[in-house]
């Protein structure tokens, strides 16, 4: 999904930066430009980068089986 019209800067990039160490909005458009035209896209951009931010740094789902 394009996310930043401005900038043409598609959610998978913002992902892309978030994996790459982005924290924030503002950190984000410093790396790919997104939020930094118009600057209506911020919310949504800010709203991806807690999204995956959550999904980097949650455990993996164990396979274990109780014994």
């Amino acid at each position: 999904m394009l996310v930043c019209h401005c900038k043409r800067v598609h959610c998978r990039v913002i992902r892309d930066c978030v994996r790459e160490g982005a924290l924030d909005a503002d950190s984000v458009g410093a790396r790919c430009g997104a939020g930094t035209g118009c600057g209506g896209c911020k919310p949504m951009v800010q709203k991806l980068v807690e999204r995956e931010a959550s999904a980097v740094s949650a455990p993996p789902p164990s396979n274990d089986v109780a014994a």
